[in-house]
């Protein structure tokens, strides 16, 4: 699903990929529903087309363009179970003490316990230290 933000002009360009970072200044903007309002914090998403307008923003003191955005699909382990194309489903990260190459998309990844998402792309299973049933897709948030 398309949503329509403003980016800096730096990163007003088809295919740029970023993660949305707000401000607290920006709540108190008049163009902050239009900016940044329909973004999710700490989102990551891809610019999909970039519009002729622009507007100065006088907390970065740049020009932020209008952009059309997608949702920028995440990383993430889940259980083995649930890790099947199309599904939508509850993200609950996976809690682990172990040493791992993979820990980070078990424990770190961008994504809210409880948030709505939806398995975009399943890439393989985990080899997990503790014995888990576990593969690492790549998530939509559905919000």
């Amino acid at each position: 699903m398309r949503k329509v933000t403003m980016v800096p002009s730096a990163q007003a360009k088809k295919n740029t990929v970023f993660r949305a970072l707000l401000n607290p200044r920006c709540f108190r903007c008049k163009l902050f529903s239009a900016c940044s309002g329909s973004l999710r914090a700490g989102g990551r998403y891809r610019v999909v087309n970039v519009r002729r307008v622009s507007h100065f923003c006088p907390v970065i003191g740049d020009e932020m363009v209008v952009v059309e955005v997608e949702n920028e699909p995440v990383l993430a382990a889940v259980e083995s179970k649930v890790a099947i194309e199309g599904v939508s489903l509850t993200y609950s990260k996976v809690e682990c003490s172990a040493a791992c190459s993979y820990r980070d998309y078990c424990t770190r990844a961008p994504i809210l316990n409880g948030e709505n998402v939806k398995v975009a792309r399943v890439l393989f299973r985990i080899p997990c230290p503790q014995s888990r049933s576990l593969t690492l897709v790549e998530l939509l948030p559905l919000a």
